[in-house]
C-alpha cells in the first residue's frame, strides 16, 4: 500500500510539473501573449460554511463534456500550495477502481473524496477546524476533454453577539417599549454585532414576521453591525399587550439568537358605526342617520361630515354617557349627493390625534354616469407592444348596475381566456397586446333606470424596432477581401428617429461595436458594407435599432461565414436503364456558394494480353484530372445536380467514375466508383449531353494487331453466349408469367447489363436538391478567455 500511494504521488507530480510547463508555453505563445493562461486562477470560487467541529463537504463536478470521454485523474490542491493534497488516480481503469491517496498530515487523514453520480462528487473533510480554511481546487483531467479546475473556498461560521434594542431617539430599550399611540407611527431598530456569514435580523409578531430588510448604516466600507429597523406608520388595536421579537440567524447557525420587548400602546375609540334608518335614498326624500361610538373614556366627541363639509349644530342632536355617544343627524339629499361620504367623527380628548371615525357612501338613485379609466400602474403614452393593460370602468348609480358591457369600437367584448382577453367585474384586461388591440374602447352600464355609457378611450400601440418579417437571421457566404452589403430591415412605431448600431461577435467570443460611419441609415433600414480581411473577421454581426419606445430586443443576425470548395457528393450508385447506365449522388454541402456536379470516365482494357503488349497503357502521364499512372478521362459530363446517364460504353474495359463537386472555391475530392463493367453497347447512337475529350477508341490504349484480333474473337464467343443464356431465362420468364398472374412492382433487375466487380447498389432515384449529410455540431462552453478553448467542431455523421 505504500508503494502504491507513492507511485501515485510521483505521478501526481510528474502530471502537475507537466501541466504547468504546459501553461507555461501557452503563456509565450504569441497567440496568448496579451492573456496568459489564468484557468485555474480565473475559475469562479464556490463559497462553503462550515461550522468548527463538523464535517465539511467540497463540491467538484467530474462528468466528462462529452459522452465518449472519461476522468484521467482528479488533483486537490489547498491554497498555494503546489503539491496536491489528495488525488484519484483513474489512467487505465474505470472510477470504481481508482487509486485514492492523501497526504499524510492531520488534513489529509480528514479527508476522503465521494465519487457519487460526476457531477455531484465531492471531498468530505470531517471534523472542520481553524487551520482549515481557505482556498481548495479541484483539477479534473480527462483522456480526450480539456482540464477543468473548481475553486471552492472554505470558510467557518462565526456566532454574533447579543442584540440591543433602540426607539427613535436612539434610546436602548430596557424592558416595555412606548408608549405609542393608536394612528401614530412606531419606530424599533434591532442590532446585532459580528457573525460570519453575516446574519440576518428580522422581526416578528405572534409567530409571523413583520420585517425581514436589513438596513445598513455604514457606507463604503463593511460594517460589523447589522440593524433592522422596524417602522408602522400607524399603530392599530392589534398591537395593544403584544410582544415583538427580534431575530438574529443566518443559514449555517443552528439556533437563532432572540430578544422580545413588549409594547405600550395607548387607543382611539373602539367602535364608531352609522346607522341609516332608511332602506333605500332617494333624491328629495329626508333621511335621518344615527352614529354610535364606545370604548373611548372619557366619552368621545363626535363631528358629522358629508362631502368634508362638517354639518352644523342644528341638525345635530347628541347624547353623551360615561362611556358612549350618540348622536343623531336628519338630511335631505339630492341627485348631486349621489357618492358622498356621510362620515362620523369620534375623538379622544386624552390625546392629540386619538380620532376614529367611519364613513358610509350614500346611494340616490339615478341612471348610471359611467366612465372609463386606466388602472392604477398604466400609461397609455408609454403603451407598447406585448404590454398587459387593465381598464377600469367606473359606474355610478343606483341601484347597482346590473350588467357592464364592454365595447371595442362597436364591436362587443367577450370573456376569452385563450385570446386573452380578460372582463372581470367593471375590469377589462387585455394580455399580450397587439396591433389588432388598437382602436377605441367604451364600457356600458345598465340598471333598473337605464343605460349609461362611458365616453371612449383610445388606445394606441407603439413598439420598439423589430426585424421585419423573415429578415431575422441571415447567413452570408464571403471570401477574404470580398465586400458583402448587410442590409438590415426593422418595423417600429414611431417611425421618425429610428437610430441603428451594430455590433460583432468574432470566433474569440468577444462582442465588439461597429462604426455607425460603415453604414448607411435611412428611415428603417441600414445597409452596412462589410469586407473580411482574416479569419477572425468572420463571425456574426448583430444590427441593433431604437426609437423613442426603446431598444430592439432580439437583433437581426448576420451569421458571415467563409466559402470554402464543396465537399464531395456520397453514396453514389449505379443502376441500368433501358438506353443507359444511370449514376446517383447525394450531394454534400456546398461550401456556403452555388455549386454543381461533374462526371469523369475512364477505362482501361480487361484483356491481360493486351495490356502485356502495350504496357504504357497502365502508365498514363500526368494531367490536372488525375495523377501519375491514372488513365485520362474519355467522357466528363456536368450537372446541377449529382446525376447522369452514360451512353455508349463498350464492353471490355474496366470503367472508374469520378464524381466531383464544383463551387466558385474549387472543387472537392472525387468519389469513387470503380471496375463498372458492361457486358454489351448500352444505348447505341443516342445524343451526348456531355463532353467527350476523344473518342473512346482513340483515348483507350491500342493492342497490337493480333492481340486485338484475339480479343474481338474472345468477346464475339462470349456474346453470342450471353445471347444464347438471355433467349433461355427470356422463355423461363414468359412461361412463369403465363402460369401465374401478373404483379404490379418495380423492374425486375436480376439480370444487369453491367457487373460492378466493388458492390452492386439497388435501384433508387434522388432528387438530389433535398438530401443533405446529417450534421451535429459540438459546443464546449468554456471561459472565452482560456488558452484550452474548444472550437466548434462539425462531425459528419454519414459513412
Amino acid at each position: 500500500m505504500r508503494l502504491t500511494s507513492g507511485h501515485v504521488f510521483l505521478t501526481s507530480l510528474l502530471i502537475l510539473l507537466r501541466a504547468r510547463r504546459a501553461d507555461a508555453a501557452t503563456e509565450d505563445s504569441p497567440e496568448f501573449s496579451n492573456k496568459g493562461s489564468t484557468h485555474a486562477l480565473t475559475a469562479p470560487v464556490r463559497l462553503v460554511w462550515a461550522i468548527e467541529g463538523k464535517d465539511a463537504e467540497l463540491p467538484c463536478d467530474i462528468t466528462p463534456p462529452t459522452p465518449t470521454d472519461s476522468v484521467n485523474m482528479v488533483l486537490w490542491f489547498k491554497d498555494t500550495v503546489g503539491i496536491p493534497l489528495y488525488s484519484l488516480d483513474a489512467r487505465g481503469k474505470d472510477l470504481a477502481s481508482a487509486i485514492h491517496w492523501a497526504v499524510s498530515d492531520d488534513l489529509g487523514k480528514r479527508t476522503y473524496f465521494q465519487i457519487g453520480d460526476g457531477h455531484r462528487a465531492k471531498l468530505k473533510v470531517t471534523k472542520v477546524t481553524v487551520q482549515d480554511q481557505g482556498i481548495f481546487r479541484c483539477r479534473v483531467d480527462f483522456i480526450n476533454s480539456p482540464t477543468r479546475n473548481f475553486r471552492v473556498n472554505l470558510t467557518l461560521v462565526e456566532v454574533p453577539s447579543k442584540l440591543v434594542i433602540y426607539d427613535a431617539q436612539g434610546r436602548e430599550v430596557s424592558r416595555v417599549a412606548g408608549p405609542f399611540l393608536e394612528g401614530y407611527n412606531l419606530d424599533l431598530t434591532c442590532q446585532v454585532s459580528g457573525g460570519r456569514p453575516k446574519p440576518t435580523v428580522v422581526w416578528w409578531k405572534d409567530g409571523k414576521i413583520l420585517d425581514a430588510v436589513v438596513d445598513t448604516h455604514s457606507i463604503g466600507s463593511p460594517s460589523k453591525f447589522t440593524v433592522n429597523r422596524l417602522f408602522i406608520n400607524e399603530v392599530t388595536r392589534s398591537l395593544w399587550g403584544t410582544k415583538l421579537e427580534c431575530r438574529a440567524q443566518s443559514e449555517q447557525m443552528s439556533a437563532p439568537i432572540i430578544r422580545e420587548v413588549p409594547l405600550d400602546v395607548y387607543l382611539k375609540p373602539a367602535i364608531v358605526k352609522i346607522v341609516l334608518m332608511e332602506n333605500r335614498i332617494y333624491a328629495g326624500r329626508p333621511i335621518a342617520a344615527r352614529c354610535e361610538t364606545w370604548g373611548s373614556s372619557p366619552a368621545a366627541r363626535i363631528i358629522w361630515k358629508l362631502g368634508g363639509q362638517v354639518i352644523g349644530d342644528p341638525n345635530v342632536s347628541t347624547t353623551q354617557r360615561s362611556n358612549s355617544t350618540i348622536s343623531k343627524l336628519a338630511l335631505v339629499l339630492g341627485k348631486d349627493d349621489n357618492g358622498k361620504k356621510l362620515t362620523c367623527r369620534a375623538e379622544n380628548p386624552r390625546f392629540p390625534g386619538g380620532v376614529f371615525e367611519q364613513s358610509e357612501i350614500l346611494d340616490v338613485a339615478y341612471a348610471p354616469i359611467v366612465s372609463i379609466d386606466l388602472a392604477t400602474g398604466y400609461v397609455l403614452d408609454t403603451l407598447r407592444e406585448g404590454d398587459d393593460l387593465k381598464l377600469v370602468c367606473d359606474v355610478e348609480s343606483n341601484p347597482p348596475p346590473t350588467r357592464i358591457i364592454w365595447y371595442h369600437g362597436d364591436d362587443r367584448l367577450e370573456h376569452d381566456v385563450a385570446g386573452g382577453t380578460l372582463i372581470a367585474s367593471n375590469t377589462l384586461t387585455l394580455r399580450v397586446l397587439t396591433l389588432a388591440h388598437a382602436g377605441e374602447y367604451s364600457c356600458e352600464a345598465i340598471n333598473s333606470v337605464r343605460e349609461g355609457r362611458s365616453p371612449p378611450i383610445f388606445v394606441q400601440m407603439k413598439y420598439a424596432p423589430r426585424c421585419r418579417a423573415g429578415h431575422e437571421r441571415r447567413e452570408v457566404t464571403a471570401g477574404r477581401h470580398e465586400t458583402v452589403s448587410l442590409r438590415c430591415e426593422v418595423d417600429a412605431v414611431p417611425t421618425d428617429a429610428v437610430r441603428f448600431s451594430w455590433t460583432y461577435n468574432g470566433t474569440r467570443g468577444d462582442v465588439l461595436p461597429m462604426p455607425n460611419s460603415r453604414a448607411r441609415n435611412k428611415g428603417l433600414v441600414s445597409v452596412l458594407e462589410y469586407t473580411p480581411t482574416a479569419d477572425t473577421d468572420f463571425g456574426t454581426l448583430a444590427c441593433w435599432a431604437s426609437n423613442s419606445v426603446g431598444r430592439q430586443r432580439t437583433p437581426c443576425v448576420f451569421d458571415i461565414v467563409p466559402a470554402k470548395p464543396p465537399q464531395p457528393p456520397f453514396d453514389c450508385s449505379l443502376h441500368n436503364e433501358t438506353n443507359s447506365l444511370e449514376v446517383n449522388c447525394i450531394p454534400g454541402e456546398d461550401g456556403g456558394s452555388p455549386q454543381y456536379f461533374l462526371l469523369e470516365v475512364r477505362g482501361i482494357p480487361r484483356n491481360t494480353a493486351v495490356v502485356q503488349a502495350n504496357p504504357s497503357t497502365l502508365h498514363a502521364p500526368q494531367s490536372d484530372q488525375g495523377m501519375v499512372g491514372e488513365v485520362p478521362a474519355i467522357y466528363q459530363e456536368r450537372n446541377p445536380r449529382p446525376n447522369f446517364q452514360l451512353h455508349g460504353l463498350e464492353p471490355g474495359f474496366d470503367y472508374t467514375l469520378y464524381v466531383y463537386a464544383v463551387n466558385g472555391r474549387g472543387r472537392s475530392e472525387p468519389a469513387l466508383l470503380e471496375h463498372v463493367r458492361v457486358a454489351g453497347v448500352i444505348g447505341g447512337k443516342i445524343e451526348r449531353n456531355g463532353l467527350f475529350l476523344e473518342d473512346l477508341k482513340k483515348a483507350l490504349p491500342k493492342a497490337s494487331s493480333e492481340n486485338m484480333i484475339i480479343a474481338i474473337a474472345l468477346t464475339g464467343a462470349a456474346a453470342l453466349i450471353l445471347i444464347g443464356i438471355g433467349v433461355i431465362i427470356g422463355l423461363a420468364i414468359c412461361r412463369r408469367r403465363t402460369a401465374s398472374p401478373v404483379k404490379d412492382g418495380p423492374d425486375d433487375f436480376t439480370t444487369p447489363t453491367y457487373v460492378s466487380a466493388q458492390r452492386i447498389e439497388p435501384r433508387i432515384r434522388y432528387s438530389g436538391d433535398g438530401r443533405r449529410s446529417q450534421r451535429a455540431s459540438l459546443y464546449v462552453e468554456e471561459n472565452r478567455n482560456e488558452p484550452d478553448l474548444l472550437q466548434r467542431v462539425e462531425i459528419d455523421l454519414h459513412d
